[in-house]
């Protein structure tokens, strides 16, 4: 058997992204004991940072050792209980995931069915809300990876406190990539992962919670229906107490420390900015093609775009081309838009300006050869007038 050696891709999906070559270097650090004084330090300069990112003060805000869909387990399992009444907006396939999670912790789960495209809407939300009084919480998803869609998270949250409903908030695509104001939004509870906008592989999931979802957490009167996921015994591996739970995944966590560090030195709104500009050249370029993108404007994702297949266009063809012939990896459609979409992540280290011209330029040779009529450069010259004017 011969040594492994990936080949190298651009990866433009939906996640995991470029991972930035300090933060590879940090992956292959010697590996400390998990309970050994200097890791704890490198566990507290995470959280710390983490603290800046979601902008928060909560104590309770570390890195589950999983990936995003383990800390929305983590979310549901720790704040339901069986027999609790939950509202879950669903508008893509992740709203959908939060919903399953939510019952299989024994919730009676009541569903806001947003069309896929579209913003959860918080008049829809209010009014919904009055036929489900006692409700213990709301999960909204603030990015929907699988739609493109961005929603209005702090009107939502200030429509779901109004209920007295807690507000659990899945942010696995916008942390790092949209600002995300935890405690100025009044979030409870908020997750996310490592592998998208904050750069670095994926292993670890973000997850913050306020001092009134922990209030929740430690008073309820039934076990949490996981171990792994319990944030009690958590809380104690995290906090000074240092008591053990379980092996923390070491060089995981040395590879989020660099990426946070290399997120402060760029400084958080030019992080922002530059999956804005990115994202904003990458949708002219694509209209420039003629191709329709499927969200609503004015709740489109920066770090996610998702771009409607013409008619006649093979989807699974012209991904497989990209992947095999120019080393460009991007994803396909979920759910509704599986065949229909596709979807271009621009995150993280992948949210760069010659990504979007490698894509676009990729993407005129291969439909132009499938019979779809191209404009050679009309797609480049647009997404360059949006890079060049972006700061004006």
């Amino acid at each position: 058997m011969n040594e492994l050696q990936p080949p190298q891709k651009v990866l433009l999906g939906p996640g995991p992204s470029t991972v930035h070559p300090r933060v590879l270097q940090a992956l292959s650090l010697p590996v400390m004991g998990h309970l050994d004084p200097a890791f704890f330090q490198v566990m507290d300069d995470v959280c710390e940072m983490l603290c800046m990112v979601f902008h928060t003060e909560n104590t309770m805000t570390v890195p589950i050792s999983s990936t995003g869909t383990g800390a929305m387990e983590t979310a549901c399992a720790n704040i339901i209980e069986p027999g609790d009444s939950v509202l879950i907006c669903r508008n893509g396939y992740f709203g959908i995931r939060l919903g399953d999670i939510a019952e299989r912790c024994g919730a009676t789960v009541h569903l806001m069915d947003t069309p896929w495209g579209k913003a959860v809407d918080p008049q829809m939300l209010k009014d919904e809300l009055k036929n489900h009084p006692g409700l213990k919480a709301v999960g909204v998803v603030h990015a929907e990876t699988s739609t493109g869609v961005l929603s209005d998270i702090k009107e939502l949250i200030d429509v779901i406190h109004e209920a007295g409903a807690l507000a659990i908030v899945d942010a696995v695509t916008s942390l790092g990539g949209h600002e995300v104001r935890m405690d100025d939004w009044g979030m409870d509870v908020c997750y996310s992962a490592t592998q998208k906008c904050l750069g670095a592989p994926p292993g670890l999931a973000p997850i913050s919670l306020s001092a009134a979802a922990m209030d929740v957490v430690a008073k309820r009167p039934t076990k949490v229906q996981s171990f792994y996921f319990n944030l009690k015994d958590l809380e104690a591996y995290w906090n000074q107490t240092r008591a053990y739970h379980h092996t923390s995944p070491i060089n995981m966590t040395y590879a989020l420390r660099e990426a946070l560090r290399m997120m402060m030195e760029e400084g958080q709104e030019n992080r922002i900015q530059r999956h804005a500009k990115v994202a904003a050249a990458l949708r002219a370029g694509a209209e420039a093609l003629g191709l329709s993108l499927l969200a609503e404007e004015g709740h489109r994702l920066n770090p996610l775009t998702t771009i409607s297949i013409p008619d006649g266009i093979e989807d699974a063809k012209v991904r497989r081309t990209l992947l095999n012939e120019y080393d460009i990896e991007i994803g396909g459609g979920l759910g509704e838009f599986a065949g229909k979409a596709w979807r271009v992540g621009l995150m993280g280290e992948s949210a760069r300006e010659r990504n979007v011209f490698a894509l676009l330029s990729a993407l005129e040779t291969i439909l132009s050869k499938e019979g779809y009529e191209v404009a050679f450069g009309a797609s480049l010259s647009a997404a360059q007038r949006v890079i060049a004017t972006y700061d004006e």
